[in-house]
């Protein structure tokens, strides 16, 4: 049961849950005669997003303005159609910052250049497709067409919303660090791997969480002795390859990448690299 709070228009509602926990309400007509302390109808609501910052939702969504809450709820819905998978609630409110201030340097002819843009749609090629989606979305609701390089920055908030915790600096620097791994890839390999294929999607979500666990200290799963010598024996250039990015991490980070996460990169690379020369 949600308990209604502060109507913000027909189709938005800050409300509250049985358990008193806050929670940001879309809906069509959700809002609609509807005032505080009625009971919201369920079967109405199409989205809901919780608080996870420890500031209330109410004096989160005042800087916000609702026809932005809107769009950025209907190009969350179509990334998590796009992704397969549900998302966290602070996309709601990074997104919607985001795109707030996108409008504002649209309307005053603020140039915005940052050359992390141009790696995106190469590194992320799926959520780089979200950001296309969405400026479709923000052309037909709010009449502005941004350049393709707004795309690469949209697709970063939903890159950053699949890992729990993470910040958008966060976000950006494993952006770098994944760039600099497939770099060292293909001089290696001498290849160039297909960005748009399901296989190079598969190794850079792979590269996201194994940059994380670096990060936090986690450790990976345990592989058996016999099992990481055979994989060194066996696939000897890629075992090469991990080792230098290996050296890499530590020259630059100081982190000590453990002999199972090297076997389980090493089994990656291997994957990518053998697959991109089977579909040559």
């Amino acid at each position: 049961m949600f308990t209604v709070v502060k109507v913000l228009n027909n189709n938005i509602v800050l409300a509250l849950t049985e358990a008193q926990n806050e929670v940001v309400v879309f809906g069509t007509g959700i809002g609609f005669k509807k005032k505080k302390g009625d009971t919201l109808d369920e079967s109405a609501i199409s989205k809901t997003f919780y608080s996870d910052q420890t500031s209330p939702l109410e004096s989160q969504l005042t800087a916000i303005p609702t026809d932005i809450l809107l769009l950025t709820e209907k190009i969350i819905r179509v990334g998590e159609e796009m992704l397969n998978k549900k998302l966290g609630s602070s996309v709601l409110f990074s997104l919607s910052d985001h795109l707030t201030f996108a409008i504002q340097r649209h309307e005053e002819k603020i140039a915005y250049e940052n050359p992390i843009v141009w790696e995106i749609p190469h590194l992320y090629f799926q959520e780089y497709q979200i950001g296309k989606k969405a400026l479709t979305i923000i052309q037909k609701m709010m009449g502005i067409s941004f350049e393709d390089t707004e795309a690469s920055l949209i697709a970063l908030h939903f890159v950053n919303a699949q890992i729990d915790g993470q910040s958008m600096g966060d976000t950006i620097k494993m952006t770098h660090l994944t760039k600099e791994i497939v770099k060292i890839i293909q001089n290696i390999f001498e290849m160039i791997l297909d960005k748009s294929s399901i296989n190079y999607s598969r190794f850079i979500t792979h590269l996201r969480y194994f940059i994380v666990r670096q990060e936090t200290n986690q450790p990976p799963q345990q592989m058996d002795d016999s099992l990481k010598e055979l994989i060194q024996d066996r696939y000897m250039k890629s075992y090469a390859c991990g080792l230098i990015i290996k050296e890499m991490l530590k020259r630059e980070f100081n982190w000590n990448v453990t002999e199972d996460e090297l076997v389980f990169l090493v089994i990656h690379i291997e994957r990518i690299t053998k697959e991109h020369q089977k579909n040559k």
